[in-house]
Parts: C-alpha cells; sequence; structure tokens
C-alpha cells in the first residue's frame, strides 16, 4: 500500500512538473510588442521627471557651465545604461524588437522621447529663451534634463 501511495504521488509530481514547464512556455509567448499604450507610458513617465527639473535653476546653471564633451559623455551614458538595461534585464512585460538587427526599439522610443520631451518642457516653462537664451545652453539643459526624463520613462513602462 505504501509503495502505490508513493508511485501516485509521484506521478501527481511529474504531472505538476509538466504543467509548470507549460506554463512558462506559454508566458514566454505571450511578452508584447511595442503598442500605443507603451508610447503613451513612455511619455508620462518623460514628463512627470521632465518638468519638475526642467524648472529647477540649478540645473540651469550646471547647463550652463559644462562642456560639450560632458554632453556628448552623458548621452553615451545615457544610451549605454539604457541598452545594457533593455537588453539584459528580465523584464517579463516586454519582449524586445530589434531595429538593424542590433538596436532595441524601446531604446530608440525612449530616448527620442525624452530629449522631445525634455526640450518642450524648457520651452513651456518659458525657461527657453527668457532665462536659456542660446541654442548651445539650451541643447546642454535639454541633455542634462533627459538624464533624468529618461528614468521616468523607462521606469513607468518597464512597471506596467
Amino acid at each position: 500500500m505504501d509503495k502505490e501511495r508513493f508511485e501516485e504521488i509521484e506521478k501527481e509530481l511529474q504531472a505538476l512538473q509538466e504543467s509548470v514547464v507549460q506554463i512558462r512556455e506559454d508566458l514566454k509567448g505571450k511578452r508584447e510588442g511595442f503598442r500605443f499604450s507603451d508610447f503613451i507610458q513612455e511619455v508620462m513617465g518623460a514628463t512627470l521627471l521632465a518638468f519638475p527639473f526642467a524648472a529647477n535653476a540649478d540645473i540651469w546653471e550646471l547647463s550652463k557651465k559644462i562642456s560639450f564633451l560632458h554632453v556628448v559623455l552623458i548621452l553615451i551614458l545615457i544610451t549605454a545604461g539604457l541598452f545594457f538595461a533593455i537588453k539584459y534585464s528580465n523584464l517579463g512585460n516586454f519582449k524586445v524588437q530589434q531595429v538593424a538587427g542590433f538596436l532595441p526599439l524601446r531604446l530608440i522610443t525612449i530616448l527620442s522621447i525624452s530629449l522631445f520631451v525634455s526640450a518642450l518642457s524648457l520651452l513651456v516653462l518659458g525657461v527657453y529663451p527668457s532665462i536659456v537664451d542660446n541654442l548651445g545652453w539650451f541643447f546642454k539643459a535639454t541633455v542634462l534634463i533627459t538624464l533624468f526624463s529618461v528614468m521616468g520613462s523607462f521606469g513607468l513602462d518597464a512597471a506596467k
């Protein structure tokens, strides 16, 4: 009797393991590609962090004093950080779609949305051209604000 019960439990355990494997495979296939709702989430996340930083006088002063080399380095770090976060993080809610075989689509959308929203926030708040009064300074301020808006854009997109 004990041997029969043991074999029965063993068969049930085997069936459960097969069910878990099947569920994992089903979930892998259900990762969704980029949709319009993802775009809206990225815009909202970027907006949530861009506007407060665009209204900050410390950001204006820092962006006035940094060199264009610093701006390029910040852009490289933002892009590399996003690339590694998207490519190698195990976020189960979206699949990685590639552009040109190696560039994640979400990297392009998050970076471009964040840059656009950061520039727009400086314009909407009247910081440019009233305080930030030249294009070089405007570009540096936009990149500095993008450093933060990227976090909001990626964070809200990944949290869905």
